[in-house]
């Protein structure tokens, strides 16, 4: 069974680890749109490419952030097993 505080750890790792892949299949998009702006020669081609490696760093980091949540609730889980050996 999972505690209170498991559960919130995980929603947190599921919510933040789809938004942070969202945001890095949408700024793979954004810099794919941005070398074309760069190929027909728009002069506003530098500040979208930037905008879209933000959005991929923004998810990066929120990606990481998941993985942080998930190991925590491992954490939770193995300090819960040492405390009571005796269960299965």
């Amino acid at each position: 069974m999972h505690s209170e505080r498991e559960k919130k750890l995980l929603t947190k790792f599921w919510v933040k680890g789809g938004v942070g892949a969202m945001f890095v299949g949408s700024g793979i998009s954004v810099v794919l749109h941005g070398w074309g702006l760069r190929q027909a020669s728009e002069d506003n081609w530098f500040w979208v490419s930037t905008g879209g490696f933000s959005l991929i760093m923004t998810g990066l980091r929120l990606i990481g952030d998941a993985n942080r949540h998930r190991t925590m609730v491992d954490v939770l889980r193995e300090l819960d097993q040492r405390k009571s050996p005796d269960q299965p």
